[in-house]
């Protein structure tokens, strides 16, 4: 996950009340239960994923974080802001609770990592460190060397096979950091509803795996059987230990694989578009849609998968791209702002329309010129994922929202016809408009 390590330590509402009684009676944009497990049924639906900067403790900033239907944190072990509060998990508890308070039906998760650790004793959870040491949990290669997926953020891998050697417990990697996130993060702060799970993919490095002395083929089946089995291993003893948290991991596969398919609550999808390495520039727009799809299908109910975008916050055609690209089917919308990572929460004029339920499931196939359309009780999302404007004709009652962004797409106006650019998406909404719900 490109991204400041959850180890690093980084500092850093004219709604009518006849019109707001009437939505909430509809269900546009209601929240379900909390033990429905969802964060909301209607639309957008909005993830953070806020694990960079460390300030939880600013008011302004939970203020910011309580506005998402899902935020990710990535608190360490040992935060504990100067006079917040007297130890590690109180601070972290009044933050969680005090971004709860804001807006109660936020589903709130902590940040975790399986497949890599720290060696460097300044990043280091000493526990972690240690014991991974002790046990001889580190993957090595053929030369006995630790061996690492990218320096960039000083993470070495672990070995997470049942090939490596059980402690006194009979316990292995998997098994023991489940006990120890528990233990440090949900034992004793309930208000964390879900367990984030970073690196949740096939093997990444060439390693000697099975431990026989000679580097083996990280895609030999035998190494992904082991690898995936591994993950599971965790995934199941959090289950026995906190039961009632969503597990949602991080991808780069589509969990279409026997062992985890049906297994994880939600995914997310990182970067799906913005970098050089997201899979809509190398692969297409449709390559990244069917990823979408097949993660939407691999997981089970409740189905939380964040679409994760990286750009800037005032690049409005990218914005309205990548949003309504994410509104054709069922996920949570994530804008990352490239230029300081996981660290904000970018907002935009659209997130304040709330479009209701979807009148139309997913669409499969393009609606009319190539352009792909979605119904919503109060508006339509159309997308152009061609590399050629297009122009539609439209129903009578459709208009563009009222924003200050982008004023020259988004200025009110009643349309019969709009032109998409190339890669561009919009919002219309119909007639009356009901616009400017508070989130």
């Amino acid at each position: 996950m490109s991204r400041a390590r959850s180890g690093t330590r980084v500092d850093r509402y004219a709604f009518k009340t006849f019109f707001l009684c009437a939505l909430l009676a509809l269900g546009t944009g209601s929240r379900v239960a909390k033990g429905d497990g969802a964060a909301t049924t209607g639309y957008p639906r909005l993830m953070g994923m806020n694990i960079g900067a460390k300030n939880y403790q600013d008011g302004d900033y939970q203020k910011e974080l309580a506005r998402m239907d899902v935020v990710v944190l990535g608190f360490y072990r040992g935060w504990q802001p100067h006079g917040y509060a007297p130890t590690t998990t109180l601070a972290i508890r009044k933050v969680v609770k005090a971004i709860k308070a804001r807006n109660p039906k936020i589903l709130v998760g902590q940040y975790t990592i399986l497949s890599e650790a720290y060696d460097d004793p300044k990043l280091a959870d000493p526990d972690k460190r240690d014991k991974l040491y002790a046990s001889k949990w580190w993957l090595l290669n053929a030369a006995g060397q630790k061996v690492q997926w990218t320096s960039q953020y000083h993470a070495w891998e672990v070995n997470l096979t049942a090939w490596s050697q059980a402690d006194a417990n009979s316990r292995r990697w998997p098994q023991w950091l489940a006990e120890h996130e528990y233990a440090v993060f949900f034992r004793d702060i309930p208000e964390f509803d879900i367990v984030f799970l970073d690196g949740v993919g096939p093997p990444r490095v060439t390693a000697d795996w099975n431990l026989d002395g000679k580097n083996d083929d990280r895609n030999d089946p035998g190494i992904l059987a082991a690898h995936y089995a591994g993950h599971l291993a965790e995934w199941n003893r959090l289950r026995e230990l906190a039961p009632k948290r969503l597990l949602i991991g991080n991808t780069d596969n589509d969990f279409a694989n026997p062992e985890w398919r049906g297994q994880l609550d939600g995914g997310f999808l990182e970067a799906q578009m913005g970098m050089s390495w997201s899979l809509e520039t190398w692969a297409g727009w449709g390559k990244m849609m069917e990823r979408y799809r097949a993660v939407l299908k691999n997981t089970r109910p409740p189905k939380i998968v964040g679409f994760n975008v990286h750009g800037s916050p005032t690049d409005y055609r990218f914005f309205r791209y990548a949003y309504a690209s994410c509104l054709l089917d069922d996920g949570y919308f994530s804008f990352t702002d490239k230029s300081v990572e996981y660290s904000s929460v970018p907002w935009f004029d659209e997130y304040d329309h709330r479009l209701g339920n979807a009148r139309s499931g997913p669409p499969t196939a393009a609606w009319s010129q190539a352009v792909w359309r979605r119904d919503f009780q109060n508006g339509v999302v159309l997308v152009n994922p061609t590399t050629s404007a297009k122009t539609v004709k439209l129903e009578p009652g459709l208009h563009r929202l009222a924003g200050n962004q982008d004023p020259a797409v988004n200025n009110g106006s009643a349309v019969d016809q709009v032109t998409l650019g190339p890669k561009d998406g919009i919002v219309l909404l119909r007639q009356p408009a009901i616009q400017g719900s508070p989130r």
